[in-house]
């Protein structure tokens, strides 16, 4: 991940950071233009903080030095000037959102992703409140396409249909923090008959992280810095597009799409 922004970076690798790393972080977001032009020790003094703690914060972020660094940092430039009119707001969080989306996967683990799709007789999808929606709304793509699918909402049924499976099904879990416990307690349960999981989560350092197979990881859209902008589900929704779009490639998803959206229309009220 070697071309990740820095607030990827941060996203990805900041479980690494100490509390005198994490604070070497914060003055880095709030002055990015000073910290890609400024050398390591005026940084560090600034900061308040030593040159090897400094080093120390770029090696667990994924840098292979100071200089590195700084050169990745202006490279990015700066976000630009938020819009004061809410709609044009929201449409430059929206592009600044998915443009953090997409850096995060990998063209591998997408491939990796879409053939253990592929390969599973069943697939159960696990999400709670807003992430629970965004499982049903993958889970209806999927039967369309013809996929024996089904999604749980509700943690008694997870934790039921999980003893159920087997190394040829598959569970698809969606947890932005990666940490509900109703769905890693699931997914434990259907680690421990085989079943492989595939996560959508942001975060790869949890407790669903780590029982996970495959991953695909999630934008997260607080790095906005707007408390108001809440809608954390869109970086989700994105992944899904993409599975998607992968998946009809395949002219037997997209025959079987194209059947259930026919007899859909078809259908009489």
């Amino acid at each position: 991940m070697a071309d990740l922004s820095f607030q990827n970076r941060l996203q990805v690798f900041g479980f690494r950071l100490s509390k005198s790393e994490q604070r070497i972080a914060s003055y880095i977001i709030a002055n990015p233009a000073q910290a890609a032009t400024v050398s390591s020790q005026r940084l560090a003094q600034e900061i308040g903080t030593s040159n090897s703690t400094l080093t120390r914060f770029c090696k667990k972020l994924d840098y292979r030095n100071y200089i590195e660094f700084q050169t990745l940092l202006a490279a990015e430039g700066t976000p630009g000037e938020t819009p004061d009119q809410t709609v044009r707001r929201i449409d430059h969080y929206y592009e600044r959102t998915l443009d953090a989306a997409c850096e995060l996967v990998r063209p591998a683990d997408l491939d990796a992703f879409v053939g253990q799709i592929h390969r599973a007789d069943k697939i159960l999808i696990f999400g709670l409140g807003s992430s629970g929606l965004t499982a049903s709304e993958f889970n209806m793509r999927l039967v369309q396409m013809g996929f024996t699918s089904s999604v749980m909402t509700d943690t008694f049924l997870m934790r039921v249909q999980s003893s159920l499976f087997s190394p040829r099904d598959l569970i698809i879990a969606v947890s932005n923090s990666g940490e509900t416990p109703e769905v890693v307690a699931a997914c434990r349960i259907a680690k421990s008959v085989g079943a492989p999981i595939c996560a959508l989560t942001q975060n790869g350092q949890t407790a669903l992280a780590q029982m996970a197979d495959t991953i695909l990881y999630a934008g997260d859209v607080g790095q906005m810095g707007d408390e108001k902008f809440i809608n954390a589900q869109m970086p989700l929704v994105f992944l899904i597009d993409a599975v998607t779009y992968r998946l009809l490639e395949d002219p037997k998803c997209r025959e079987s799409r194209e059947r259930a959206l026919q007899t859909l229309s078809n259908r009489r009220f």
